[in-house]
């Protein structure tokens, strides 16, 4: 790659110079256009003509962690390089999850590998706005699936209810029993349809809470009671710890409800035959409540702890009840607790089980 078109934004003459010489020796076609403030660098970048930006922290209208902000808001597509005088691992660390391509240190940096931290920046700029169209697309493709299915699957189920209201007397047993499973298939059809079509509203950011102010020992007990079909034939026990005082929280209960019986249902899938499922809400300080939901089952192996918040992904741990689900019920219940405001997190090893919390703010 030649020509790249940098917008250095630095307010050090001396630096200024420096990696201007060092630019121009490693590649004589590098492009430099400089500026001293942020804002004339806001200014520059909404002119569309920047590869790549290096960018000092330390500047006359802007300092520290919120000069990265501001640039990487203004200018998301563009790739950022950090080139500070301030050699602080934390900031690093946290430029880089924030979405800077590279962190270096003044001083400590030739010219070629400037160049080549420019050159790398461009590339997985590049490559993470491929896959992010990719991402896209595919979350369309699966909305506009969804819908489509979903009057065939209606039909389906309407006409085997039909046909199974008038079963004949002599109706044979194993025809009754097929007819039985297309049902189940059918319901299970239509489940997987709305999580499609509910991890592609949330990840477009089409889903909105209807929020009230809602007693989460009700939601808790009524997602309990919503399972008890699923344990008694498995002999499971749900035990409730809930709080003797009402615990109120600002929260959509349709969609909280939706993501504890997940949960819940979880802890049936995976726990043994005979275990128990305990489910406790706690009031906490500050504002914030916690509901989690413990099993008996096999654990989840550490790796996996947060590939399973992973849109498809599937567990290796096997379910007592049957085959692993779709891979979207978790992503799914994540995603609305952080639309509330929460978290959702897991805490398990092999052998002993697992805890999802769940944290909330009350307000």
């Amino acid at each position: 790659m030649t020509g790249i078109r940098v917008l250095l934004i630095e307010d050090n003459p001396g630096d200024t110079r420096l990696i201007r010489e060092m630019l121009r020796e490693a590649d004589p076609t590098v492009q430099v256009a400089q500026v001293e403030r942020l804002a004339q660098g806001l200014a520059s970048l909404a002119e569309g003509a920047t590869e790549v930006v290096l960018l000092d922290l330390s500047l006359p209208d802007s300092r520290g962690f919120g000069t990265f902000e501001r640039t990487h808001a203004s200018a998301p597509n563009v790739p950022i390089v950090v080139l500070s005088g301030l050699d602080d691992e934390e900031t690093a660390v946290r430029a880089v999850q924030a979405g800077a391509q590279d962190y270096l240190v003044k001083g400590r940096v030739d010219g070629g590998l400037l160049v080549r931290a420019m050159r790398y920046a461009i590339e997985r700029q590049g490559l993470q706005a491929a896959r992010e169209q990719l991402e896209r697309q595919r979350d369309e493709f699966f909305s506009s699936v969804s819908h489509d299915l979903r009057t065939p699957v209606a039909s389906i189920k309407a006409a085997i209810g039909v046909v199974l209201n008038h079963e004949p007397p002599n109706m044979p047993s194993t025809l009754h029993r097929l007819l039985t499973n297309i049902d189940l298939a059918a319901d299970e059809l239509a489940s997987l349809i709305e999580d499609l079509l509910q991890i592609a509203r949330l990840q477009a950011g089409r889903v909105e809470l209807w929020r009230s102010q809602v007693d989460l020992r009700d939601l808790v007990t009524r997602a309990a009671h919503s399972i008890e079909p699923l344990v008694e034939p498995r002999q499971q026990h749900v035990e409730l710890n809930l709080p003797d005082r009402p615990v109120l929280a600002s929260v959509d209960a349709e969609r909280l409800g939706r993501v504890l019986r997940n949960l819940i249902g979880n802890a049936q899938k995976y726990g043994r035959d005979g275990g128990r499922i305990v489910v406790r809400l706690e009031a906490l300080s500050a504002g914030e409540v916690c509901l989690a939901v413990s099993d008996d089952g096999p654990g989840i192996p550490e790796v996996e702890q947060e590939r399973i918040f992973e849109r498809f992904y599937r567990t290796s741990v096997p379910r007592a009840d049957g085959p692993v689900g779709s891979g979207l019920g978790l992503p799914i219940a994540r995603a609305l607790v952080e639309l509330h405001g929460g978290r959702l997190s897991v805490e398990s090893a092999p052998g002993l089980g697992s805890t999802f919390r769940v944290h909330l703010p009350t307000a």
